[in-house]
């Protein structure tokens, strides 16, 4: 299997700068997927960092899903700074919703720097297990108003069926190979656990799901992490990681939605950030993709 880094390019004042997750795994992107709805991805999230968002789009480095007013979901290693080893802070963030171009601020666009993060302790990249995050937001949707462009998602409280129809959306590179400009999607089958752990082995531990087709030509990859993996307009799953992008036999990783529900759920601005599911056994070798 190969290594799937994260080669995240941003023009930055008239300069390419360039800058990797180091033995990362993530590699998301919307492969063969079409341009977004509105209607469809109200819940849609752009998660960038503040220094390289001076230009605006240029920031761009996950995804994430919109569950309450100020509340975001995302994938733990998009909370992750692995050059450093630690947790980013929440000032390094900033949060845009309501646009469906990344570069452009359009009417009812809401741009939000972060007041707080929550985590798990258990999170490791090694493993991915655990591999969910929440984000608060200091500028949430207004109160008391319906806004044509924003809504928070509802979060599964179940499983999903092998075989059901679901939809991935991000701004992750396409098959031309770079970011995409506007907000993609895709559609995506949910496989069968035990077919998947054919491919991934002991990788695929629990609070885990697949979703992609077992031919591939369709998927997430590099920076779509962190973003929703939606089934009967409920969020199901959180972009994570995979070996490749859409390729066959390897289809996407997801975050189970239901199996952190309550972890989710219980999180709040004043709540501790760390949490810890409990110890991580798994010892595996596996050259695995991030979907940054």
């Amino acid at each position: 299997m190969q290594l799937r880094n994260l080669f995240l390019f941003v023009l930055v004042f008239g300069f390419e700068k360039s800058y990797s997750q180091s033995d990362s795994k993530l590699d998301p992107r919307i492969i063969n997927g079409v341009e977004a709805p509105v209607s469809r991805t109200k819940f849609q999230v752009s998660i960038r960092l503040k220094t390289y968002d001076r230009i605006f789009g240029n920031g761009h480095i996950c995804g994430g899903s919109l569950i309450g007013p100020n509340k975001v979901v995302t994938a733990a290693h998009c909370l992750y700074n692995s050059d450093k080893k630690r947790y980013r802070k929440a000032s390094e963030f900033v949060v845009v919703m309501g646009t469906q171009n990344r570069f452009k601020q359009v009417n009812g666009t809401i741009v939000s720097y972060v007041s707080s993060i929550a985590y798990t302790n258990s999170f490791s990249l090694d493993t991915m297990r655990d591999d969910v995050g929440v984000m608060f937001l200091k500028t949430g949707l207004p109160a008391n108003k319906t806004h044509l462009t924003i809504s928070p998602i509802v979060l599964s409280n179940s499983s999903i069926a092998a075989g059901s129809q679901c939809q991935v959306s991000g701004w992750g590179k396409t098959s031309t190979g770079v970011l995409s400009t506007e907000l993609m999607m895709a559609n995506v089958s949910i496989i069968q656990q035990s077919v998947c752990r054919a491919s991934y082995g002991s990788g695929l531990v629990q609070g885990m799901l697949c979703a992609g087709y077992l031919l591939g030509g369709t998927d997430s990859c590099q920076g779509d992490s962190g973003g929703p993996l939606v089934c009967n307009d409920e969020l199901v799953g959180i972009v994570s990681w995979g070996n490749g992008c859409a390729q066959p036999g390897y289809p996407g990783v997801y975050t189970n939605v239901s199996y952190y529900r309550n972890w989710i759920e219980s999180r709040n601005s004043s709540a501790p950030v760390g949490f810890k599911f409990g110890v991580i056994s798994l010892s595996f070798t596996l050259a695995m993709g991030y979907l940054f």
